[in-house]
């Protein structure tokens, strides 16, 4: 059994949980447990076994491997969004069996839910899905929205994959992981960890709102996997089982949105930054718009929002996770960038704002302190 393991079981853990559980942290200790001890022994035992899981069960809320892939965060910070009701942590409910759906051999479930008003983040194990070293796994699915009222709700935006093994570290570059940098084939090709050392794999669904007026609280995602497979070649997916994985999944209520005065206008621009509203896992960047703005094609000519600087130092340049910009009235003196994050920020800790100057390619990141 893993730590990860551990932490779900936390709740009910006996003598039995504890003797099969090893630490498979970074310092690579593992713990034997036998039954018969000297007293001295015992007692040293014993008095790690209590505060491996006194710390176990400070960090119980384990995201799982999928999250983590899509938005970065510390075990302090999983435990704090999942108890305030941000994060839904799906193998904590005692009905967690009920919600694992196996068709054609393949199991599939929900991990993790991590929403606000505006972007939902949500992961799904998958186990017993065939996927060879170099092959690239995929799968054809639906989903939308309902309200209370079980109608189909607005239009959402969404994109999804199987979690690769990495993650874009605080540069912007593709890391494993583990941190470690990324590895080739004698050919060239890109190694990529889809799968664990389980056997398993994570199925990573973002969803956010079509309209800044709508929100995600509350409603039910509901979502259906119909076909399971990989890419041929890397481009055309060719589906290796056929099947119908469905699931219900109330979003959180709960979102820690708080807003920000600024009115700091951003360099070079004619934009000034009114506002901002923010969450742990995204932000809105509102802008009174002083002259006109350029638009080229697909281009509205907004400063996009980049990354976050912390009180402690860091800088997150590169924060952004996708996002939009679009203006917010008729005039087109009022707009607003949108994005969520690559990591969990904690929004008290804010010092300041990277911004591109424009939605153009290659325009230029400035960096404007919180008042």
């Amino acid at each position: 059994m893993r730590a990860e393991d551990l932490l779900q079981a936390m709740n009910g853990i006996d003598d039995k949980i504890i003797a099969n559980t090893y630490n498979s942290s970074n310092s690579g200790t593992i713990v034997h447990i036998k039954k018969s001890f000297p007293l001295a022994a015992c007692i040293g035992i014993a008095l790690f076994a209590a505060a491996t899981v006194t710390a176990a069960a400070a960090i119980r809320h384990f995201w799982g491997r999928g999250m983590n892939g899509i938005v970065r965060s510390t075990s302090q910070q999983q435990q704090t969004l999942t108890e305030q009701g941000q994060a839904v942590v799906y193998p904590e409910k005692t009905d967690y069996s009920s919600y694992q759906v196996t068709d054609q051999g393949v199991s599939i479930a929900p991990e993790t839910v991590i929403a606000d008003s505006h972007y939902a983040f949500i992961s799904f194990k998958v186990q017993g899905l065939n996927v060879n070293e170099m092959e690239e796994p995929g799968a054809e699915l639906t989903y939308n929205l309902t309200d209370a009222s079980g109608a189909e709700s607005y239009y959402i935006n969404g994109t999804s994959s199987f979690f690769d093994g990495t993650y874009p570290n605080e540069e912007g570059m593709a890391v494993y992981e583990d941190g470690s940098p990324m590895e080739f084939t004698e050919n060239g090709e890109l190694k990529l960890r889809y799968v664990d050392e389980n056997g398993n794999l994570e199925y990573n669904l973002m969803i956010s709102t079509a309209d800044a007026s709508d929100t995600l609280l509350g409603k039910t995602l509901h979502v259906e996997f119909q076909e399971l497979g990989i890419y041929a070649d890397k481009c055309e997916f060719v589906p290796s089982v056929e099947g119908k994985w469905n699931f219900d999944l109330n979003l959180p209520t709960v979102s820690n949105a708080k807003t920000i005065e600024v009115n700091k206008a951003v360099p070079g621009t004619e934009c000034t930054i009114e506002t901002i509203e923010v969450t742990p896992i995204s932000i809105i960047v509102n802008y009174k718009i002083d002259g006109s703005l350029q638009q080229i094609e697909d281009c509205n000519g907004i400063p996009m929002f980049s990354g976050l600087g912390l009180k402690d130092g860091s800088n997150y340049m590169y924060l952004s996770n996708g996002g939009s910009s679009y203006f917010t009235d008729d005039s087109m003196k009022k707009g607003a960038s949108s994005s969520c994050f690559q990591r969990i920020i904690d929004t008290s800790e804010i010092r300041s704002l990277f911004i591109r100057t424009s939605d153009y390619e290659n325009a230029e990141v400035v960096e404007i302190e919180l008042p």
